[in-house]
């Protein structure tokens, strides 16, 4: 049977599907990040041979790799196994095939990092995207990374309280507001994730107080949701997107985050299309959709529902 291997590489995790040519599954994994950006070099090769050996590749003949990764990861891949063909579709393309959008569209993905994408009339546009260490506007980690300041300010009494410190104290394993210098600092001794993957998993956590009713906590989900509506409507405007083009949400942080959405919404002024499927899954409905003019997504769903994408909950 013929393999095709769909990737999707993120700040804080990498997801992998394998698949025979009648679509149907063969493997699915998750790991963590494949970006060199912000992934140590040990770790790295951890995560790609996790991959590797879950799905089985060595020594393998692959048909076609597809989807978001660096040549660094292909090049691991040749080493163990034959790849015929590689392709990127980059996150817009996965992005907007998870939510069924195959032609002009825009596409708002917010993760660990964030950025908007445009596809309209052959022209491809963005914003945002910048990366941790310039400005991730928006982002998981912008938003952990803004909840991180506010606890520290609190906890050095030189802000006003908030029910954050305590919360993200508890989030890296201490016990209480006393443990929150400590707990933070963990950060940095952590052997699954880089700093900036951790600080974007703060927001779960964030969330969680939001819904308590701590008022710094809402105001930076709302904050984030608000630049993000900002990015995607100067995006539209500057290129001259249609007023109608169709606008996906994508990435994790848009999961149970009301408030995020709400800001989000406030600036767009309408609703965005909601994803069925997740990035990577969204590869496989574009490679369907390739071969057949048409995408079943409702299959697709059924034969990856760990890669189902529901903004209600969290994941």
């Amino acid at each position: 049977m013929k393999k095709y291997l769909v990737i999707d590489s993120g700040g804080s995790k990498t997801a992998a599907i394998l698949y025979g040519e009648d679509f149907c599954r063969l493997g699915a994994c998750v790991a963590g990040s494949l970006r060199s950006n912000t992934t140590s070099d040990p770790l790295y090769e951890k995560h790609a041979d996790a991959i590797i050996s879950s799905l089985g590749l060595r020594g393998a003949v692959v048909e076609a790799v597809r989807g978001t990764y660096e040549d660094r990861f292909l090049d691991l891949l040749r080493g163990v196994c034959e790849i015929k063909s590689a392709q990127r579709d980059g996150e817009m393309e996965l992005g907007l095939s998870a939510a069924g959008l195959f032609g002009d569209g825009v596409l708002a993905l917010c993760g660990t990092g964030a950025t908007v994408f445009a596809r309209y009339n052959g022209g491809r546009y963005a914003a945002g995207g910048y990366g941790a260490a310039v400005s991730d506007e928006g982002s998981g980690y912008y938003i952990g990374r803004q909840a991180l300041c506010a606890a520290i300010r609190d906890f050095e009494g030189r802000g006003p309280k908030t029910a954050l410190t305590e919360a993200l104290a508890a989030h890296f394993g201490g016990y209480g507001r006393e443990d929150f210098r400590s707990s933070v600092f963990s950060i940095y001794t952590q052997s699954e994730r880089s700093p900036v993957a951790c600080v974007g998993k703060c927001v779960p956590a964030v969330i969680e107080t939001a819904v308590k009713g701590d008022g710094t906590a809402k105001k930076i989900l709302l904050d984030a949701g608000t630049v993000m509506g900002e990015m995607t409507a100067a995006l539209i405007k500057k290129h001259a997107l249609p007023a109608d083009i169709p606008v996906a949400v994508s990435g994790s942080v848009w999961r149970a985050n009301p408030l995020f959405y709400e800001g989000f919404v406030s600036v767009l002024r309408r609703e965005p299309v909601i994803p069925v499927l997740e990035p990577v899954a969204g590869a496989v409905a574009r490679a369907y959709f390739e071969r057949y003019g048409k995408a079943d997504i409702g299959r697709i769903a059924e034969e990856y529902p760990e890669f189902t994408y529901d903004v209600n909950k969290m994941k």
